[in-house]
Order: structure tokens, then C-alpha cells, then sequence
């Protein structure tokens, strides 16, 4: 009995000790196995976010690549430049159909066998500045103009201004114009010239001359048929 209870004293003893050991041993084990599976799911989510990081950067990178952008700004002039020779080629048409409505109000408003038209030359420059005109048609004012530097200049130039167009029966009529402006020295300055002519059938024109005389130094007035 005694033997009985000290051999089964020595199983307990021994039971308990393999049993400590087991249960040290499936702890570890358990750490054993745990760790990877610990430590594997931050390196995977790690390697998720670099990828989608990399793939943002990769996308922005196409994006905003300096050859796109300078892709798109050159079709984006392109466009602006179409745009602009639509834009010129528009106003040209607009330009063009303004001369040949004009053209076509002075054929219905005065027509050819009646039209009359008064220009304006100047080739002045040390004895006379032109400043007005005033236009007499059969003793009737028929047209007043001052002129301002830019058109003097123009006139200079060789540019003529037309300073009256009307209808004109045929016959006998009597054109005069007064000039006003700076002459010599600066003084004021009016002159005034006459025409008289016959109207036919058919557009007349008319031209008032203004010149320089270095012969006599001061201006000249005439009033000459074309």
C-alpha cells in the first residue's frame, strides 16, 4: 500500500512536470505561429499603401509630364490662332460688305448723271495750316468741316478728303470755298476761291487744292475740274 501510494506519488510528480512542460511548450507554439501572422499583416498593408502610393505618384507623374503640358498649351494656341484668322477673316467680310452697301447707297441716293463730288487736298506745310472749310454751292452753304492734326497729316500725305457728295442737275452752277487757318507767323489766316462750271450728264468732281507758293511764300487756293 505504501509502495502503491509512493509509486503513484512519483506519477503525480512526473505528470505535473510533463504536463508544465506541454504547456510550455504549445505557449510557445502558439507565439511561434502568431508572430509571422502578426507581424505579416502590417508589412502587407504597408506593401498595399506603397503600391497605391507609387501608383498615385506614377499617375500624377502622366499627368503633369512637361511634354503633355506643352502638348496642350501648342492645340491650345493652335485653337486661339484658328479662332483669330476666323475672327479677321470675319471682319474682313464685314469690311468688304460695308464698301458695297456703301457703294450701293451712293448709286440709289445719288445717282451717276446727277452725283457731285467736292474734295479736299492739302500740300502745305510752312506757310499754311488748314484748320476749316466752309463749301458754298449756288450761293448755298452746303458743307462745313474743321480738321483735326491726324487728318492734316493724313492730308499731307497725299490723302484727299471728300468734304461733299450730292445730286447736281445739269447746267450752269457756281462752286466757292472759304479756308480758314494759320498763316505766316502764325497769323490767322482765310482765304476764300470760286469756280464756276457747267454740269453735264454724268458724275462731276471737284477738287479744292491747297499749296505752298515758294515763289510768292504764302499759300495758293484753287478750285479745279477733274
Amino acid at each position: 500500500m505504501v509502495a502503491f501510494q509512493f509509486k503513484n506519488g512519483l506519477s503525480g510528480a512526473a505528470g505535473t512536470v510533463l504536463w508544465s512542460r506541454l504547456g510550455i511548450l504549445v505557449v510557445l507554439c502558439l507565439a511561434l505561429s502568431a508572430g509571422p501572422v502578426y507581424a505579416a499583416e502590417p508589412a502587407t498593408g504597408g506593401q498595399e499603401e506603397s503600391g497605391e502610393s507609387a501608383a498615385g505618384v506614377a499617375l500624377d507623374r502622366i499627368i503633369e509630364t512637361p511634354l503633355s503640358v506643352r502638348e496642350s498649351r501648342e492645340r491650345a494656341q493652335r485653337a486661339v490662332n484658328e479662332l483669330s484668322r476666323d475672327i479677321q477673316d470675319l471682319k474682313q467680310t464685314v469690311v468688304t460688305l460695308n464698301k458695297d452697301l456703301r457703294v450701293l447707297e451712293e448709286d440709289l441716293l445719288f445717282p451717276a448723271n446727277t452725283r457731285f463730288h467736292v474734295f479736299v487736298s492739302l500740300n502745305v506745310g510752312e506757310y499754311f495750316r488748314l484748320e476749316g472749310v466752309e463749301l458754298r454751292l449756288d450761293n448755298r452753304v452746303v458743307s462745313t468741316y474743321l480738321y483735326s492734326a491726324e487728318e492734316r497729316q493724313a492730308l499731307a500725305k497725299g490723302g484727299k478728303h471728300q468734304l461733299y457728295l450730292g445730286n447736281l442737275s445739269p447746267g450752269q452752277h457756281t462752286l466757292s470755298a472759304f479756308f480758314v487757318g494759320q498763316g505766316p507767323n502764325g497769323r490767322e489766316y482765310k482765304r476764300g476761291s470760286s469756280l464756276r462750271f457747267t454740269k453735264e450728264q454724268g458724275p462731276k468732281f471737284v477738287e479744292l487744292a491747297v499749296a505752298d507758293s515758294e515763289a510768292r511764300q504764302q499759300p495758293e487756293f484753287m478750285v479745279r475740274e477733274w
